[in-house]
């Protein structure tokens, strides 16, 4: 029990004289860089994700965006251009913006959503090439390699979405050209294709407006042009995503990164501890006080962590001990006479 009192006692005279303690050959100026600091950089392990494409995708990164909240690893950056699309770079060129998007940034991964507005011509110098002609499709593969090699340059995973359902047959079947070749040209250049298409048709295989929302409950999802989606159908749309996602970068990419404990720099037991007061004593000489090195050496080790001091509870202090005056009752105990800080000695008149 007296060992506990007297090594807390010492580490509270002492704590702040040990941070401080220098050797003779090499004391810092007040202020100066700590030559065992250790700054310790935050880890970022958010999982940061870039949606491009039209209309749709701009929906889907919203509802993404929403379903990824609880999960703040996640940060999703929702880049869309209404009307654009692959087959006319000349209206919003994807492969010319998305560096400049980029840059700086750093993304993980980036979802493409587009193709609602190829169903049209492609301009190859003063010709026009029909959609769905040998020429065109010939045409659209290209563009869509240029976009993907753009994307790959950037070291991110691709993650291509399929154009969902439409609900007018000859709009759906147009969509359903685009998707089978954007699919062929994802997939052999070794992205992520994610086909969502059938979760939004009904148990007829057909197109629907209906289907169970991010909670389960069937909702309508889809507004009556039978292209766009309602705030409910984007959510479910960006919840079977993100499903998909976390599928594929497997769970390691979000475990807990542990805290890393900071470094303490703790002086050596032999440096030579000069305190910062007391240095003059009565008769003008100089004192430099020294405690005792075995203390200081089992004091360094407690505030290591090496060693555990346990508490010092009110039943651990004799009645009536210096202990009890000091811990319980506050009251501090005059300095022995002729002590550094006996302040009650009295310069002799000459």
């Amino acid at each position: 029990m007296l060992l506990r009192l007297y090594i807390a006692s010492l580490a509270l005279l002492f704590g702040s004289s040990l941070v401080q303690a220098q050797s003779f050959e090499n004391v810092p100026i007040m202020g100066s860089q700590s030559t065992g600091e250790v700054i310790q950089q935050p880890v970022d392990d958010t999982y940061r994700i870039l949606v491009i494409g039209d209309a749709l995708a701009g929906g889907l990164g919203a509802g993404l965006s929403r379903m990824a909240e609880p999960k703040p690893r996640f940060e999703i950056v929702n880049r869309f251009q209404e009307v654009s699309g692959i087959a006319r770079p000349e209206v919003y060129d994807w492969v010319e913006s998305l560096p400049k998007i980029m840059e700086g940034k750093e993304f993980k991964a980036v979802v493409v959503l587009m193709g609602a507005n190829d169903r049209q011509s492609i301009r190859d110098g003063d010709f026009r090439l029909v959609f769905n002609t040998p020429e065109w499709t010939s045409a659209y593969k290209a563009k869509i390699d240029k976009l993907l090699d753009v994307l790959a340059a950037a070291g991110v995973k691709v993650f291509w979405v399929s154009i969902p359902p439409m609900g007018d047959a000859k709009y759906e079947a147009d969509m359903q050209i685009l998707a089978a070749l954007q699919k062929q040209e994802v997939q052999g250049k070794g992205a992520v294709y994610v086909d969502l298409h059938g979760a939004f048709l009904g148990s007829d295989g057909n197109y629907t407006d209906k289907g169970p929302d991010d909670t389960g409950e069937v909702r309508k999802l889809r507004s009556r042009d039978g292209v766009t989606f309602f705030k409910q159908g984007n959510n479910r749309f960006g919840q079977l995503l993100l499903v998909e996602i976390k599928r594929v970068i497997g769970p390691n990419q979000f475990e807990a990164v542990p805290p890393v404990a900071p470094a303490i720099t703790l002086p050596s037991p032999a440096v030579t501890v000069i305190p910062t007061f007391g240095q003059e004593s009565g008769n003008g000489s100089f004192v430099a006080f020294q405690p005792d090195g075995k203390v200081i050496a089992e004091l360094s080790r407690v505030l290591a962590g090496n060693i555990v001091v346990p508490a010092i509870s009110r039943s651990d202090i004799v009645p009536g001990s210096e202990a009890e005056k000091l811990f319980i009752l506050g009251q501090a105990q005059p300095a022995p006479a002729g002590r550094f800080d006996d302040f009650s000695y009295t310069k002799p008149v000459e």
